[in-house]
């Protein structure tokens, strides 16, 4: 786990530090964390990059201000968990609504960008986004089974 943060942090760093790096190589979605913009082994031509990074562009804007909203709404809370007295669980549980409905705003944008990109590639770049997403699968399952992690449960069943 400590390996794949770190993994992160240095495709962050390089992300940054050379722009265009996250449009030209392979994303790669990790457990918990939202998958990066372009399916693993597809190569995108100038047009679909330019695509691409419009759609991204666009949707940072929109994530930003939910982000604050977010913030606000978690001092809220905070600020409702500390006073004095009684608790207004009222208006906690409307201020904890108001966040989860943001957090499941995020999720629906999230989805609809990698839908957009989705419909930007040709079948053979959707070809090869699904026959990568397999191998690495199967490379991920091998890298759990090596390091002792244990299996995921059957969805639906609590451990």
């Amino acid at each position: 786990m400590k390996s794949m943060r770190l993994a992160l942090r240095v495709l962050g760093v390089f992300a940054v530090a050379v722009p265009g790096v996250m449009l030209a190589q392979p994303a790669v979605h990790f457990g918990g964390m939202p998958p990066l913009p372009v399916p693993p082994g597809v190569v995108l031509n100038d047009a679909q990059k330019a695509q691409v990074k419009a759609l991204l562009h666009n949707d940072h804007a929109v994530d930003h201000e939910r982000h604050q909203k977010l913030d606000a709404l978690r001092h809220q809370i905070m600020d409702g968990l500390t006073v004095e007295g009684a608790l207004d669980r009222e208006h906690l549980a409307q201020l904890s609504a108001q966040e989860a409905a943001l957090h499941a705003e995020e999720a629906q944008g999230r989805l609809a960008v990698q839908e957009k990109i989705h419909d930007l590639l040709t079948p053979e770049q959707q070809h090869q986004a699904s026959v990568t997403a397999h191998k690495l699968h199967e490379l991920h399952e091998q890298i759990d089974a090596l390091t002792g992690r244990p299996p995921e449960p059957p969805v639906g069943e609590q451990p």
